[in-house]
């Protein structure tokens, strides 16, 4: 049984697969897939399962554009029905139910709206400009100074040492690193944060945003 298979499911048998001899050719076959497919699955053997009715169409069918209704599948195993559904049944046409009559003397039903009275207000046109467009905006001007140079040059002069006109043109960076040295040295080192503060008061003409002092 080495190397032999089964020719439905093509599979190599195992030594504890349930295997069935074919009565008309003696091919082996699984159980389940001898079982499955109704038969043998050998071309023109005997015990071959019976092949389903072919759809046969006419001409008549061709021309006239008809659908032709396959027969129904002769294989017990067969999965699909290929038969069309039935048409879905027509809707039922709704009569409106006429109202029960008003016995004598009853008074009248009251108005489906309420008693109120509603009319059609004509809506309002306005005049349309078709050349109308809005005003362009006015243009922003350019960036008006903030700081003021007789400011930075006084705090450069009695604060410098700590940082003061660098806190107010917004180097805060160069303004700590004075302040620190002022500080961490005593005050012993503020001659040092006294004359870098004069040379800025000097040189520096723009606060740290780029804009020209006044």
């Amino acid at each position: 049984m080495s190397g032999a298979s089964c020719p439905y499911c093509r599979t190599a048998f195992e030594w504890d697969d349930v295997i069935v001899a074919c009565s008309g050719c003696q091919t082996e076959h699984h159980a389940d897939c001898l079982q499955e497919n109704g038969g043998c699955t050998v071309f023109g053997c005997s015990q071959a399962p019976a092949e389903e009715p072919k759809i046969s169409v006419s001409d008549q069918d061709l021309v006239s554009g008809a659908h032709p209704q396959p027969p129904p599948s002769a294989h017990p195993h067969s999965l699909l029905n290929l038969s069309e559904p039935p048409p879905p049944p027509p809707p039922l046409a709704r009569t409106p139910t006429p109202p029960p009559p008003r016995p004598p003397g009853a008074p009248p039903p009251p108005p489906a709206n309420g008693g109120f009275q509603t009319s059609h207000v004509p809506v309002m046109s306005y005049p349309t400009f078709a050349g109308y467009a809005p005003p362009p905006p006015a243009p922003i001007s350019g960036y008006e100074p903030r700081k003021s140079r007789v400011v930075f040059v006084l705090l450069a002069v009695f604060l410098g040492a700590f940082g003061g006109h660098n806190f107010y043109a917004g180097y805060v960076k160069k303004a700590v690193i004075q302040l620190c040295i002022t500080l961490f040295s005593c005050f012993t080192g503020s001659f040092i944060s006294w004359i870098w503060a004069i040379v800025e008061a000097c040189m520096v003409n723009r606060d740290d945003d780029g804009i020209a002092f006044v």
